[in-house]
């Protein structure tokens, strides 16, 4: 064996054993170094939040009244609601009715009932046919004496004058000839405007149905060639110009519940568009159950955006004013079930912070903890912040 290979030996030995010495023993867990504690910094460069077009907001104060929220739904007006039902039964001429979603005018006709009548109104219609022809009758025999009359009298004038003429008639009896022809001239007008009313008066069974109110008909409920019973509904008519909302409140807000309580409502079709409403009234049971009052609201409808049955957010402003902390409610983000927010600390440093939130005002959102007045949040940005 050559001189140099034993202390080449001996060096390789060495090395293993300090191996060996320095490598933890499996499941020792002093010898795994701890976790670095995260400081919730992010280094982001101006490059970045150009890039991103970042953006930020003050957190502001504000004087702002406690907020009650609910959900509800858009129900018709009972005054600007009704349901057409003809007083007598028929069948539903084939000219067409109206269509749904057709704006109608109060008086407007609707339909025209082809009446059947009923054995009981068959009879008082026979009867009340055979009393209008002796009334017409009657009638037309007084005109033709009044007629007669008025003929005599207006002759006897005309003599009379002649005769008053050739001094052969006294101006007495000239007088008297003309108001018997005065006094038969209404007589005959009486009669004839008597069988005029007559004939005017409809024996016929044709019921005529008009819109009660101006509005949108919402429901058909009987086409054209049905047969419709008294009291029964043909269609429905609502004036969408003023809705109501109807809410649940709980038992708890009640308390805070004033008529000038300040409604804002947002809905699914128009998520950035609110509506005001006036509370009108407060149901008088809670429920045993949700223990919810019911709620109602007018609401300004002259766009005719809210349709019926669609879902409300209520958000109401009750209670006395105090001051709130407000973010843009985009600067707040999720975090394994923490809410966070990014506050700027430097030009291109920014601090992750855990916050306690409060009530929503509209695009903004209070901050109970976590965030001081003045401090900048990111707004737009915050989403890349966080998988940074």
């Amino acid at each position: 064996m050559k001189k140099w290979a034993l202390p080449a030996i001996v060096v390789v030995i060495v090395a293993a054993a300090l191996v060996l010495w320095k490598r933890p023993a499996q499941g020792d867990a002093e010898a795994i170094p701890p976790s670095v504690e995260s400081t919730g910094l992010v280094p982001f460069r101006m490059e970045q939040q150009w890039l991103i077009r970042m953006k930020m907001a003050l957190a502001e104060e504000a004087k702002l009244s406690p907020q009650i929220y609910s959900t509800g739904r858009v129900i018709a007006s009972p005054s600007n609601r009704a349901l057409v039902a003809p007083p007598v039964g028929g069948i539903i001429e084939s000219r067409s009715l109206p269509r749904i979603g057709e704006r109608v005018m109060r008086g407007q006709l609707l339909a025209t009932l082809l009446q059947t009548p009923t054995a009981a109104e068959a009879a008082q219609i026979r009867i009340e046919n055979s009393r209008v022809d002796a009334e017409r009758r009657r009638l037309a025999q007084g005109e033709i004496e009044a007629r007669a009359r008025l003929s005599a009298a207006a002759a006897e004038a005309d003599r009379a004058k002649r005769l008053l003429e050739k001094k052969a008639y006294s101006q007495r009896q000239f007088e008297v000839a003309e108001a018997d022809r005065k006094a038969a001239e209404p007589t005959l007008a009486g009669m004839q405007e008597q069988i005029k009313a007559l004939q005017a008066t409809s024996t016929t069974s044709n019921y005529q149905v008009t819109a009660p109110l101006s509005g949108t008909i919402v429901e058909l409920k009987k086409a054209a060639g049905e047969e419709v019973h008294p009291g029964e509904p043909i269609l429905e008519i609502v004036a969408l110009d003023q809705v109501w909302v109807e809410a649940p409140i709980f038992e708890k807000d009640l308390g805070r519940m004033t008529r000038s309580v300040d409604a804002t409502f947002t809905t699914a079709a128009y998520p950035d568009k609110e509506f005001h409403g006036r509370l009108i009234n407060i149901g008088a049971v809670v429920d045993e159950q949700s223990r919810t009052a019911k709620a109602v609201f007018e609401v300004n409808n002259l766009a005719g955006e809210l349709k019926l049955g669609m879902q409300a957010n209520l958000r109401l402003s009750a209670g006395d004013k105090t001051t709130v902390l407000l973010v843009p409610k985009e600067s707040v983000l999720d975090n394994e079930g923490k809410k966070i927010v990014y506050v700027l600390r430097s030009g291109e440093e920014f601090e992750r912070r855990d916050v306690v939130l409060g009530d929503e005002y509209g695009d903004k959102i209070a901050i109970i903890s976590g965030v001081k007045r003045g401090e900048r949040v990111v707004t737009q940005g915050a989403y890349q912040l966080k998988l940074q």
